[in-house]
């Protein structure tokens, strides 16, 4: 029964591993690999069955799962012939269908005239009985059966043949990680003649070994599996690397406790307690050697694992913008040649239509790119903005312009591109070169360099609009531009529709440009965020980071829907991106019109007030809040509040550019003003009582506002009758 129970699991590994090959293509189109695992899980079943049947059922019953077991062998093995014979392509043309079914066909003629018996015992364990090859005179000398030769053919004549034309077919093709995977699969093909010859070997001690046989094939199915999302072309430094690695760092200590365990073993009989302690020393000790020495390695070149995404992050966080421009730029060329060992590296701002080279290394000339080229906007329309040449080689996803993709590629000699964008304006591009080895870039580095683009976007920010001087120009064109800026984030506002609210906001600048923004977001139909902010600093450089704020706000929204996550994203994102000193006091807050409920996490805005209708009253509702910038784990100092909204309720807040602001004689204008002012206009929309709460604040002033001004006023209108 334990055969039967073994087969039932190897189906139930192959269709698990079924789900995670389909889970694992990033393209929409038919992985042959899923459907040979089916195959494998229908062949153990019919297996399983079979042994079932042998001790429960009528004597032709094993022999009819048998056959179905075999015919689904026989698909496997031809799915696999033919994966290879056409790798790395998923296409199926008509006529390979056409002979792959007709090879089928003449399979279920042979199990059902060629296969007459079976026998399973315990002492032979599975023996099929088949017609002999030939008859008369030459059976003495050739005692072979159908069976034998097609069992032959299956397993090795049509594998070996198919794995030969792969070969020979990889070699004609400039295409190395392909080369790879082809030798890849000629390995796992030879690991599966392996198991197959150990299972007969185990069969002389175990006969009903014999009914695991498929064992050798799931070892087959497993490395194809795992050779086909293998993007990492492996060099002799970095095979050496884990063969040292793994010799050093778990071999040895595995050699040392096997040598402790018997010299030990004595001290069992007399104390479990101090065997168990003295071995228990011992493994410690082992571990933390391996640790020790696995640490050590990892510092060396030729030891150090191409995932390098933690000391990636860590170190573009450290990048300083306080920095001179080329610094900058030279910092960043460092951090990617210390963890890809870059041939070259190409760093494109926008300038009036033209991405142009701001950094060029080894003296390579200057380059310039039409930004309203098709490849960019292909890749906005699909949201990717990261592309490596290795995907556009082997992939599907850029076909309609794989040829200007490659041009793109051969013209900046680069094998990977980092578009930088917000929305659909294009800021700047980065592109990167050939990886030390000759390597290519991968699945993880694509995974990496989308991770972490959020960096790359703020670098490529302050290349395009403050740090290099040659393409911002000026300081007046710069705060012309600023206020361009400015003026593209409330264009870019999602406005509230839903009937029963009204939302107005006045943003002032003291000095045409500043750090304060209010954003509204549209969640759904029925959800909106917004946001008041204002970060620390003056002119242009607390506009771009402003700028930069608001576009990886909406950008964390489409990682997450988790209101608090989403302000701990943005604190850590201003504490290691933005410059250093940088902070951030506002408020986030979710309405929802479901139920008309406000939930609100308070971020250091000095004022957040509700007026009730039903008690003509205002009061402040901000409580206690945290500056985001400051704290590492801002987690466990916000809390998010609720509010609800009653008909004729009206939510203000503002900045303290409002509050702070003081008249000649030196008085403040006060919250006591402003919630006078918030009682004496809630008759107006909420366009009028923004601006009214403005002029009433720059009355008494009687001079202009020495500080930027941002008001926001959100109003539950009445129900009407």
């Amino acid at each position: 029964m334990i055969y039967v129970v073994l087969n039932l699991v190897m189906a139930a590994f192959a269709v698990g591993l079924a789900f995670y090959i389909d889970h694992r293509s990033a393209e929409n189109v038919n992985n042959p690999l899923t459907t040979m695992c089916v195959y494998l899980a229908v062949s153990c079943v019919a297996i399983a069955l079979m042994l079932w049947s042998t001790f429960y059922a009528s004597d032709r019953m094993p022999l009819m799962f048998f056959r179905l077991g075999l015919i689904a062998a026989t698909v496997y093995s031809l799915d696999f012939c033919i994966y290879c014979i056409l790798f790395p392509s998923y296409n199926r043309p008509t006529v390979v269908k056409t002979v792959k079914w007709g090879l089928v066909l003449v399979s279920v003629w042979f199990v059902f005239t060629q296969v007459t018996g079976i026998t399973v015992t315990e002492f032979l364990g599975l023996s099929v009985d088949s017609k002999p090859l030939f008859k008369g005179q030459l059976t003495n000398y050739f005692p072979v059966t159908w069976f034998e030769v097609f069992r032959t053919i299956l397993l090795i004549g049509l594998p070996a043949l198919s794995v030969l034309i792969m070969i020979l077919r990889a070699e004609n093709r400039d295409d190395r990680l392909n080369m790879q995977k082809s030798l890849l699969n000629v390995l796992a093909l030879v690991a599966g003649w392996i198991s197959f010859w150990v299972i007969k070997q185990a069969c002389g001690r175990v006969p009903m070994f014999s009914s695991l046989i498929f064992v050798a094939v799931a070892v087959i199915q497993v490395l194809l599996s795992y050779n086909s999302h293998q993007n990492f072309l492996y060099d002799f430094k970095y095979v050496v690397g884990v063969f040292v690695t793994f010799i050093s760092c778990y071999l040895i200590p595995a050699a040392v406790v096997g040598i402790f365990f018997p010299r030990l073993w004595p001290e069992f009989a007399m104390s479990h307690l101090i065997f168990f302690l003295e071995i228990g020393v011992v493994i410690v000790v082992c571990i933390i050697i391996s640790y020790q020495i696995s640490k050590f390695l990892a510092r060396k070149q030729y030891f150090r694992s191409f995932q390098y995404a933690e000391v990636f992050e860590e170190q573009l966080s450290k990048l300083d913008y306080a920095e001179d421009p080329e610094k900058i730029v030279h910092d960043m060329q460092n951090i990617f040649i210390h963890n890809l060992g870059l041939s070259q590296m190409h760093v494109f701002v926008e300038s009036e239509n033209i991405l142009k080279t701001i950094y060029e290394q080894n003296g390579s000339p200057e380059l310039t790119l039409d930004i309203k080229n098709a490849v960019f906007d292909a890749m906005l329309n699909q949201n990717r903005m990261v592309v490596l040449k290795s995907q556009v080689d082997n992939g599907h996803l850029f076909e309609r312009n794989k040829h200007e993709l490659l041009k793109l590629f051969a013209d900046t000699s680069s094998e990977a591109i980092i578009l930088l964008a917000e929305g659909r304006r294009i800021v700047g591009l980065i592109t990167l070169g050939q990886k030390a080895g000759g390597n290519i870039y991968a699945d993880y580095d694509f995974n990496t360099f989308t991770k972490f683009y959020s960096y790359f976007f703020v670098f490529g920010y302050y290349m395009r609009n403050i740090s290099n001087q040659a393409i911002v120009g000026t300081v007046n064109r710069e705060i012309r531009m600023s206020s361009q800026i400015i003026t593209s984030i409330q264009e870019n506002m999602d406005p509230i529709k839903n009937p029963k609210y009204d939302t107005g906001y006045i943003m002032e600048h003291a000095h045409n440009i500043g750090g304060e923004f209010v954003d509204l977001i549209r969640l759904s139909d029925s959800r909106h965020i917004f946001v008041l902010g204002d970060l620390s600093g003056k002119g242009i450089s607390a506009s771009m980071s402003m700028v930069i704020i608001k576009s990886i706000i909406r950008t964390f929204l489409q990682e997450t829907r988790d209101f608090k996550l989403l302000v701990e994203k943005v604190n850590s994102f201003i504490r290691y991106n933005l410059p250093k000193g940088t902070f951030f006091e506002g408020v986030f807050a979710l309405l929802d019109f479901n139920d008309d409920t406000m939930y609100y996490i308070n971020c250091g805005v000095p004022a957040l007030f509700l007026y009730t209708k039903s008690y003509n009253n205002v009061i402040e509702i901000q409580g206690e809040g945290r500056v985001l910038g400051f704290a590492k784990d801002i987690g466990k100092l916000i809390k998010v509040k609720k509010v609800k909204l009653n008909p004729g309720d009206v939510i203000v807040t503002c900045t303290d550019g409002l509050i702070d602001s003081k008249s000649l004689r030196g008085e403040a204008y006060g919250k006591e003003r402003i919630q006078r002012s918030i009682t004496e206009n809630t008759s107006y929309m909420a366009n009028v009582m923004a601006r009214t709460i403005y002029n009433s604040a720059a009355d008494f002033l009687a001079k202009e506002l020495d500080d930027d001004v941002s008001i926001l006023v959100i109003k539950r209108l009445a129900n009407k009758n």
